[in-house]
């Protein structure tokens, strides 16, 4: 199985999200969806790669 590490960057808070997964696009879709509990990501709504 494959995996990738990724990198989110809100200006906003001005922060940095360093993750992995094995499904990138399910996994950002989790991370901008504000629907989902998010414990770090919910900060802001303007998450770049």
């Amino acid at each position: 199985m494959n995996f990738c590490v990724y990198i989110l960057h809100s200006i906003k808070l001005n922060r940095y999200y360093i993750g992995f997964t094995s499904d990138f696009d399910t996994r950002l879709d989790f991370h901008l969806n504000s629907d989902v509990q998010r414990k770090f990501t919910h900060k802001a709504n303007d998450w770049t790669t």
